[in-house]
């Protein structure tokens, strides 16, 4: 398949599904990836706000999905493949997987263009950092010391086989096959994770919303769950490299 990847003149799409997503952190998103992607793909979740309207009044958004009701903790990995099949349908190159509550650190503008334009690496694993509380700073005790969670930037190839976990919640956002089946790398740009950084009530929801959807933690060790409520987390501030 060598001959299949390009080493100059790729087109980076970040495909990236939403829900309600108005006024949390959907434009602080749109606006950061407008400034290096080369497209957008969105699918909304069944959104009762005006987050597909705020999506399609970014030129880079050039695909929008919707749905009246929502999938997510129900069927996320028809969600997730949804997304994915739209995304193709665009005839990418390179695919950046990203949550409507995530941003690259600021140097992944300078850089990406150089980790794509090669014919050795098929993707790349990010290190992933928890706002809490505010957009300053990130937790770092237990559950949510900063780590990678896998590939979230990668190549794609037409007429391959790539597999999705197949369950209704946490089931990542990238096919599961990536880091198994291709050869990839592991950065250290950083991902900065926003979805916690709002106020106690916002968190409370979160957890209330998890245990809800899974009872029995099928997906997710109720631990972790538990640890949303952490009164005293453990904070550093973040540094902008």
């Amino acid at each position: 398949m060598k001959e299949l990847r390009k080493v100059s003149d790729n087109k980076l799409t970040a495909m990236m599904q939403v829900r309600n997503e108005a006024t949390r952190y959907l434009t602080l998103v749109l606006n950061d990836l407008s400034a290096y992607v080369d497209e957008i793909v969105v699918v909304d979740d069944g959104s009762t706000d005006n987050t597909v309207e705020i999506c399609r009044s970014y030129e880079k958004v050039v695909s929008v999905g919707t749905s009246p009701t929502s999938l997510y903790a129900v069927n996320e990995a028809a969600l997730k493949l949804r997304l994915f099949r739209r995304t193709v349908a665009t005839r990418p190159d390179w695919i950046l997987a990203i949550d409507a509550d995530e941003v690259m650190e600021n140097r992944f503008k300078s850089v990406v263009r150089g980790m794509m334009n090669q014919e050795e690496v098929d993707w790349y694993g990010f290190r992933f950092y928890h706002f809490w509380g505010d957009m300053i700073h990130y937790r770092i005790d237990k559950l949510w010391a900063p780590k990678e969670y896998g590939p979230r930037l990668f190549r794609y190839i037409p007429n391959v086989d790539y597999h999705w976990h197949l369950q209704a919640l946490h089931g990542g956002s990238v096919p599961m096959n990536l880091a198994s089946d291709f050869p990839g790398a592991h950065s250290d740009i950083r991902v900065k994770h926003y979805g916690y950084a709002g106020s106690p009530e916002e968190r409370m929801r979160k957890y209330q919303f998890y245990v809800s959807r899974d009872p029995d933690s099928r997906f997710c060790p109720r631990s972790h769950y538990d640890s949303i409520l952490d009164p005293r987390p453990v904070l550093q501030e973040w540094v902008e490299s």
